[in-house]
């Protein structure tokens, strides 16, 4: 249940953002700092305008000056609304960054597709290495074969886990690397 502070939180938010032109002009804020002429030319709005949402948007600290005239999205209110609305505030609920990238990239044992960001596919290579044993050597064809398993692209998945240093290669044969204690 939803405690006052994180209800006047989220109400503070929403009546700021809450009007298509100011979720226009935070969505261009979000890219990058733009000035009040800019702002004006890409929302299609007047510039009496765009002042009168950023001025609402200031006052939920959701956008903060630059230079004058000039605005950029305040990433830091933003994290503290999100801290101060969504925290459950009990660590034993909180999901690690393995088990939402699992969640969102497999299905069971199969690797659906790799993420763009590098600390997720760093988990989901980690991952992937699990299914090698430690100080065992594997011929390639093992090793495509296991792979095979997870993902149809075998090929690549090695590459990768030879790349960031989970599979050791040398005249084709393989072994799981073991980190640095």
């Amino acid at each position: 249940m939803m405690k006052n502070k994180q209800i006047e939180t989220l109400l503070t938010f929403l009546q700021a953002a809450g009007q298509r032109e100011r979720l226009h002009i935070l969505g261009i804020l979000a890219e990058e700092a733009t000035s009040v002429p800019q702002l004006a030319k890409r929302t299609g709005l007047k510039e009496t305008a765009v002042l009168k949402h950023i001025g609402r948007l200031q006052k939920a600290a959701l956008i903060q000056t630059t230079a004058p005239l000039t605005y950029q999205l305040n990433d830091k209110a933003l994290n503290q609304i999100n801290q101060t609305v969504f925290h459950r505030g009990d660590s034993q609920n909180k999901e690690t960054l393995r088990q939402r990238v699992l969640r969102h990239y497999t299905n069971g044992p199969h690797l659906m597709r790799l993420p763009d960001n590098k600390n997720e596919l760093m988990e989901i290579l980690s991952w992937l290495a699990e299914l090698f044993q430690p100080k065992t050597t594997y011929p390639e064809r093992i090793v495509n074969t296991i792979i095979h398993q997870a993902h149809p692209d075998h090929a690549q998945m090695r590459r990768l886990l030879v790349d960031y240093g989970f599979l050791s290669r040398s005249r084709g044969i393989y072994q799981k690397v073991e980190p640095a204690k």
